[in-house]
């Protein structure tokens, strides 16, 4: 067990606030399970992840590195279905990557599945995509259970001209969950969305990094992260939209809200805008707070009880996010939602 320090961020503050990188204690998984895939047809066993991928530290991609590797290849002109699931069963361990090639004009509706009852282990897992001109992704992540699992989620996308990626994830299982996504808009008028909804309890730690930079011309990205702390956990946002010199035209916004339902939560957000280039339009926004004391009492004026004014706040946060994902996990994730904030419905 190594002490390392992931999510760096690529503009650093104040070094006391000790909001610059995350400390971790990290020990790479010796073994782990193998992934389920809903589809062979596009997947083969190998690959290698490129040289300059990004991920959350040296370590932790040196792991992925020494993992078992898998490459996804959608060809031309198709659309494709896959679900990959990495169930904690008996074994939560894993460490690896997976190399996706979208060809032109191609699309793939991924979906990701992390559950189990494990109460131990290490989950590091990696993502390359590779979207060629025109192509479309839509990926939609669930982390469910995983009780004492230490989850390293990591991606890297590149997206030529025309490329649309969309990431939605539901952050609901694990011990303690670090996020790394890196975009690189490379071609003109190329997009990419990062959405995330999370319910941290216990003393749970939410870690999440997110970057894009934009480098073609007209590009668009969105950043948008909502979700609910009980207990003592913790959450800490660090996200960056990065216009260079050249990508004229381009747009971004960036948002992260928390509902503290706990006064002994913790939430630190740090959405950075870094830009080279004069003619872009960039946003960012950032709240967190406990439920508004007025809006519960309006609702439970019109009859609901205090339970149900506190679900109809949450769900109002977070429904739109769910709702964009993957219709066959919406409603495992509410179900989740409602275990773990001790609510009977959504």
């Amino acid at each position: 067990m190594e002490e390392i320090r992931i999510n760096r961020l690529p503009l650093l503050t104040y070094r006391y606030l000790h909001t610059n990188d995350t400390p971790v204690s990290f020990e790479a998984p010796k073994k782990g399970g193998e992934p389920h895939f809903s589809d062979l047809s596009y997947v083969k066993e190998g690959g290698t992840l490129p040289a300059d991928f990004k991920g959350a530290s040296e370590e932790t991609v040196k792991a992925l590195k020494q993992g078992s590797h898998y490459t996804i290849t959608i060809p031309a002109e198709t659309k494709a279905e896959l679900t990959i699931t990495l169930s904690g069963e008996g074994q939560a361990d894993f460490a690896g990557s997976f190399l996706f090639h979208l060809g032109k004009e191609s699309s793939l509706n991924l979906i990701w599945i992390l559950q189990g009852k494990t109460e131990k282990g290490t989950c590091v897992a990696g993502a390359y995509y590779d979207l060629a001109e025109n192509a479309n992704l839509k990926v939609s992540r669930l982390e469910s259970g995983l009780s004492g699992v230490e989850i390293f989620d990591q991606r890297h996308a590149v997206l030529a001209k025309g490329a649309r990626a969309d990431f939605s994830a539901a952050e609901l299982g694990g011990e303690n969950i670090y996020v790394h996504s890196y975009g690189l808009l490379a071609g003109d008028h190329s997009a990419m969305t990062e959405k995330a909804v999370y319910a941290g309890t216990k003393k749970q730690h939410l870690d999440f990094f997110y970057h894009i930079d934009h480098v073609g011309k007209k590009t668009h990205a969105e950043i948008d992260v909502k979700g609910a702390l009980d207990d003592d956990s913790k959450k800490i946002f660090r996200g960056t939209l990065n216009f260079k010199k050249g990508c004229s035209g381009s747009a971004g916004d960036e948002g992260d809200y928390a509902i503290q339902l706990s006064p002994k939560t913790k939430n630190i957000s740090l959405p950075l805008l870094l830009c080279t280039e004069d003619d872009v339009q960039g946003n960012h926004a950032s709240s967190a707070g406990q439920l508004d004391a007025n809006t519960i009492y309006f609702l439970m004026s019109r009859g609901f009880s205090l339970e149900e004014a506190r679900r109809i706040v949450i769900e109002a946060l977070i429904r739109p996010i769910i709702d964009g994902m993957d219709a066959s996990v919406r409603d495992e994730i509410i179900t989740e939602l409602r275990q773990k904030l001790d609510s009977k419905e959504l």
